[in-house]
């Protein structure tokens, strides 16, 4: 008797599936894209909270110019806010000059209303010159900053000098920032982020590199002076 035969349909054609050797292969690409794709994102997170930052610190550079075109001094003349050293937000100050003599602290949020922290949740540094935060006698145009910002701690070159005020976010490290505990994160290991809390009138702004991440701002006295002259007082 004959072999009974189906006809298979012309152009109909079958493939065989994966081998599990075939689908190891598979995930082991995936895999290393997905890994591949980790990493930048990673870094694109990165390069959003240094910009979210460094866009943060123009805007309190603009509020401290505000603040001190609208707080006229007991003579009348314009000054800048004392750091908060208490972690309230407020600037502490007694007698119109800043409690203590402390010239440097937390930038004081809640007087600005705004600058809280920075992209990784810890405050602004700040430091004024104290001829500028006096509420009892404002500062003039002969009024001179005692703040100087070099390229390093050595201070080869200076960046920018006799500025009244410098603002400082402590980058993506923390190292030596106030946290949001009220505390300080542990101290920089590197020279020049040292020098961003060492509390005297040298800092350091300089390009970030692989020991460096500060983002460093400042408001030169041309800059006030100018501010001041424009909005009349």
């Amino acid at each position: 008797m004959a072999a009974l035969t189906r006809a298979v349909p012309q152009g109909l054609t079958f493939s065989r599936g994966f081998s599990l050797t075939e689908m190891a292969v598979v995930l082991v690409i995936v895999a290393i894209l997905i890994a591949g794709l980790v990493i930048p994102l990673a870094t694109q997170q990165d390069i959003r909270a240094r910009q979210d930052t460094e866009n943060m610190l123009t805007n309190l550079r603009e509020a401290l110019l505000g603040y001190a075109a609208s707080h006229a001094a007991g003579d009348g003349r314009p000054y800048l806010p004392c750091p908060d050293t208490d972690d309230d937000g407020r600037e502490n100050r007694a007698g119109g000059v800043c409690t203590g003599g402390i010239q440097e602290g937390r930038i004081p949020w809640a007087d600005l209303g705004l600058g809280r922290n920075d992209a990784w949740n810890n405050r602004y540094r700040y430091r004024v010159t104290a001829a500028f935060s006096s509420s009892a006698t404002g500062f003039t145009l002969a009024s001179a900053g005692d703040l100087n910002v070099c390229a390093d701690a050595a201070c080869a070159a200076s960046v920018a000098a006799s500025v009244p005020v410098v603002v400082i976010s402590h980058g993506a490290n923390g190292a030596g920032a106030f946290n949001m505990a009220g505390g300080t994160n542990p101290a920089p290991a590197g020279a020049d982020e040292l020098e961003n809390t060492d509390g005297d009138t040298t800092f350091v702004g300089k390009t970030p590199d692989t020991a460096f991440d500060d983002i460093v701002t400042w408001i030169p006295p041309s800059v006030l002076v100018n501010r001041m002259i424009t909005t009349g007082k």
